[in-house]
């Protein structure tokens, strides 16, 4: 009988000890892959950070190029075509809202809305939003009165550089006028 009660202790002490070891083991395999899902949030994190980094530099390389086409020929609309997709490109011709010999786009929409009257460009920023970009031009209209548009970008990716695929208008507005 006292054997039997050995047996059991040891039997019992054994089996305890094992499952320690198995819960030791489970709890660092999951440690274990909570570092590595937390590696690749962070390396997911830094891509992503890259990828708004370089739509924002394309874009302003985007605006800087648009400026100085349309500064010289505003009926250029080979700069505008190189960085935008076939789908941007149709909506561009569907928003030109004039008559029109051959193909026209309503290219001003990156900058202001059409009919509007904008003076001068006084500051243009880019903010990535998600995945997307508001792009805000605030016009100097003179005597402490601006015109402000804001519109929101989305790019896709297209090789080693960026597409404008999607142009939404968020606000259009006058400041410093008697309403």
């Amino acid at each position: 009988m006292k054997t039997i009660k050995l047996f059991s202790v040891l039997a019992l002490g054994a089996f305890v000890l094992f499952a320690c070891k198995s819960n030791n083991k489970a709890e660092e395999a999951t440690e274990q892959a909570q570092a590595e899902t937390a590696k690749t949030e962070a390396a997911a994190a830094i891509v992503d950070s890259a990828k708004i980094a370089a739509g924002k530099t394309f874009l302003e390389g985007f605006y800087k190029g648009y400026d100085e086409v349309f500064d010289k020929d505003i009926e250029n609309y080979e700069f505008i075509k190189s960085n935008i997709t076939p789908k941007m490109k149709q909506w561009l011709i569907d928003s030109y809202d004039y008559d029109c010999d051959g193909e026209c786009m309503a290219f001003w929409l990156f900058c202001y809305e059409g009919g509007g009257d904008t003076g001068g460009l006084k500051t243009r920023t880019i903010k990535p939003e998600g995945d997307a970009y508001l792009v805000s031009c605030i016009h100097d209209q003179g005597e402490n009165k601006e015109y402000h548009y804001t519109i929101k970008l989305t790019l896709v990716q297209d090789g080693d550089t960026f597409k404008i695929d999607n142009l939404e208008k968020i606000d259009e507005h006058y400041v410093g006028y008697d309403e």
